[in-house]
């Protein structure tokens, strides 16, 4: 397969280039290559980047069954991520080395590279599992609740630095919440719901980052929300560099707002801050602060969010929009480019995986690639999203994953 003048983003600027596909990998880079004997896609007015990287993406409704697998897969791949990691906090519990190989049977079966992480403990007893045994199946990294028994986060960074696998950390502590339901804020209190404040997070963070710190464990900081843990993040990075920073693209783009009227398509978790911190966080985006971007994709069905804001699940569907929404609200309004981007959902989040053949453009590389139209726009018409109503800019029109074309 030979993609030919594909725009590519380069720190020189924009140049157009033809790729070569080959048995699964990336062959030649290079201008007028020959189109002998190749099947050819015209990538003409097209951008084409790495297929994105995201590391926190659920099932729906977080059930595992094969409907669900299905769905994420084809979700994935309209968004333009071709790897993803699977939040484990999902039922049934992935407790056990038998239940890891049925599902990593199923999961190898999807059009994208889906990989599972391991739940650190027991879902509601502080009993860690049998972390060396599910890693050594295959699981990619481990998850970990931050506000947990400490010894058991402790032991989880122990497994994380001696199997050489990254420790995923939600960082929160409920008992300094009240079962808060969104930001704590004007808007929560103007609806008369309770808040969930923002030292649940940064206390986790500056805890969890001291730790790592201190047992060199390869450590990322789930879906932050805020501009202080960021900068805690960034003070431990000085001495320990293994240390990364996720953010969503829905606390970049969206505020608390969202949820004036009750609007449960906005209930997320960590909740929807207010402007000011929303525009922080673009700024600490542009100082470089945030090492990975994520959908944080945890759709759950209408069942769970058209009802009261109260009994409400957390969660959005986003991921069939993810580069779409990157570039309408990143990197149209000029707060990133495209190489930023790569670094963010793609460079970044393979190295965190060990995946060295995938994450760029280059001669050896797995060709999971994207095509993408920054000029095609189009308004989500979907009563259930978040962006209902709004004008999205840029669309995939092509992915190929192992050098197969997926989504045409």
């Amino acid at each position: 397969m030979l993609i030919k003048n594909a725009l590519v983003s380069t720190r020189e600027g924009v140049v157009s280039h033809d790729v070569l596909i080959q048995e699964g990998k990336i062959v030649a880079v290079g201008k007028d290559l020959d189109a002998s004997n190749h099947e050819v896609i015209d990538a003409d007015g097209l951008y084409i980047l790495p297929g994105l990287i995201d590391l926190n993406v659920r099932f729906s409704n977080s059930c595992l069954n094969q409907e669900y697998i299905d769905k994420l897969s084809n979700s994935c791949l309209k968004g333009g991520v071709t790897t993803a990691v699977v939040m484990s906090d999902f039922s049934p519990r992935l407790e056990s080395a038998t239940l890891l190989e049925l599902v990593k049977f199923k999961i190898d079966q999807a059009k994208v590279n889906l990989h599972m992480s391991a739940p650190l403990a027991d879902e509601k007893e502080d009993q860690l599992h049998n972390i060396a045994t599910l890693l050594n199946n295959g699981a990619a990294a481990i998850l970990a609740d931050s506000h947990r028994n400490a010894n058991l986060l402790r032991r989880g960074m122990q497994y994380a630095t001696m199997k050489k696998r990254p420790l995923f950390v939600q960082c929160y502590e409920p008992n300094l919440d009240d079962n808060g339901l969104m930001n704590d804020g004007v808007i929560a209190s103007k609806l008369g719901l309770s808040g969930i404040s923002k030292i649940s997070e940064t206390a986790e963070v500056a805890k969890v980052a001291e730790m790592a710190h201190f047992y060199g464990a390869t450590v990322v900081l789930k879906s932050l929300s805020t501009k202080r843990a960021l900068d805690i993040a960034k003070a431990h990075k000085a001495f320990k560099s293994d240390l990364y920073a996720e953010v969503s693209i829905h606390h970049l783009a969206k505020n608390d707002t969202s949820c004036d009227g009750f609007n449960t398509y906005a209930k997320l978790m960590p909740p929807l801050r207010e402007e000011e911190e929303r525009k922080a966080l673009i700024e600490a985006l542009k100082e470089g602060l945030v090492d990975i971007l994520t959908s944080a994709h945890s759709p759950k069905s209408i069942l769970y969010k058209d009802v009261a804001f109260e009994d409400a699940a957390f969660g959005i569907g986003s991921i069939e929009e993810f580069l779409t929404l990157a570039h309408t609200f990143l990197i149209k309004n000029g707060v990133i480019d495209f190489n930023e981007l790569i670094r963010i959902c793609c460079v970044n989040p393979a190295h965190i995986l060990g995946l060295s053949s995938k994450g760029a453009i280059k001669v050896g590389y797995d060709a999971d690639l994207v095509l993408f139209d920054p000029k095609e726009s189009y308004e989500v018409s979907n009563k259930h999203s978040l962006y209902y109503g709004e004008t999205l800019h840029g669309k995939v029109k092509k992915v190929i994953v192992a050098g197969k074309l997926l989504l045409n």
